[in-house]
């Protein structure tokens, strides 16, 4: 036996009859290669097959896009691109590293947000605009309308489908 209870390798070089000492050191090193490139693969396919959530209707979006273009497009492109504020859709907002959730970046819309006019919109309007948000980002509409109250704690993560 040798160090730490394990048995020594045998005379000759070989564990086994049948494998000698370098093909064991080449499996020894193929091991980490094969678990990495297991983890790498599998996380892969479960970012690339995580299907995005619907949490709005569409006519939340419909009706989100007339709020937004009222007031928050001057500050926020029309295209949600960025001007003055920052950027709500694309990799430049909500790329797949972000810590970003619906819950926290919703609750940024809802308390401080028109600028100049914090939480002077109606609770229907932040759902809206949240919901727009959400369509111009990639994610579906559904059937159950996006809630104001479930919103502000979602832990849904925000990563932007849109390029």
């Amino acid at each position: 036996m040798g160090q730490g209870g394990l048995q020594s390798w045998p005379e000759g070089g070989k564990l086994h009859s049948m494998f000698p000492i370098s093909f064991l050191k080449v499996v020894d090193v193929i091991k980490p290669v094969a678990l990495l490139t297991s983890i790498l693969f599998v996380g892969m396919a479960a970012g690339a097959g995580a299907a995005t959530p619907a949490l709005y209707t569409s006519s939340q979006a419909t009706a989100g896009a007339a709020v937004y273009s009222q007031s928050c497009a001057m500050c926020h492109g029309t295209g949600l691109q960025g001007m003055a504020g920052p950027a709500l859709m694309g990799q430049s907002f909500a790329p797949a590293a972000s810590p970003k959730t619906v819950g926290k970046v919703f609750t940024v819309v809802a308390e401080q947000m028109p600028l100049g006019q914090a939480g002077g919109l109606s609770h229907a309007q932040y759902e809206d605009v949240m919901a727009y948000i959400l369509s111009k980002n990639g994610y579906p509409a559904g059937n159950a309308a996006l809630s104001y109250q479930a919103s502000l704690t979602s832990s849904v993560p925000l990563v932007s489908q849109a390029k």
